[in-house]
This record gives C-alpha cells, structure tokens and sequence, in this order.
C-alpha cells in the first residue's frame, strides 16, 4: 500500500482505480485474504475503493542434470538430479491506474 500511495502522490492522483499485482505461487496466499487485507488497510485512503487484481505467477523447475521442467516441486528429478527453482516468491507491483487532473 506504501508503494501505491506514494506513486499516487507523485503523479498528484485524485483516486486510484486499480491496483494490479503478480504473485509467486510459492507465496501461498490466499486472494480472499489478501483482499480483506487490502481492504482494511486502504480504507481512508484515496485507494479505499480500488479494485485489486491478483495474477499468480508459477515457478520454473527445471533438473539440473537432464533438463526436464515440472510443474509441482520436487526434491529431486527421476534421473537423481537436483531441481533448481527459479521465481515463484514475488510479489510485484505490476500496475497502479489512477485518475489525475
């Protein structure tokens, strides 16, 4: 929220209309808490009745050995590899709309 405000403020903003936000699988958080979350804290502010959208985002698994990609997390790959896991724990800001004057 403290992100939002402030890009709000530097762009002299009336109302912010959107918010949307990408967020690592790996996180596991629920959107229906996240948005009773961002509800409650956004109440008061020019944010208050902006709608939230959440994209999740899936991590790359990728064997470290062979190559092959999966989509659960694994410890290790059918061939013994070790799995690397790229991604999947962010949490970012994508996009901020916004009414100004």
């Amino acid at each position: 929220m403290d992100a939002v405000l402030k890009l709000a403020e530097e762009n002299d903003a009336k109302k912010v209309t959107s918010i949307h936000i990408r967020i690592g699988e790996l996180l596991l958080i629920n959107p229906e808490q996240l948005r009773f979350c961002f509800s409650a804290i956004s109440k008061g502010t020019i944010a208050e009745d902006a709608e939230l959208v959440i994209e999740f985002i899936k991590p790359k698994i990728v064997c470290t050995r062979c190559g092959k990609e999966f989509d659960d997390v694994i410890g290790i790959c059918d061939c013994g590899g070790i799995v690397s896991i790229e991604g999947g724990k962010d949490f970012i800001l994508k996009r901020v709309e916004m009414e100004v004057e």
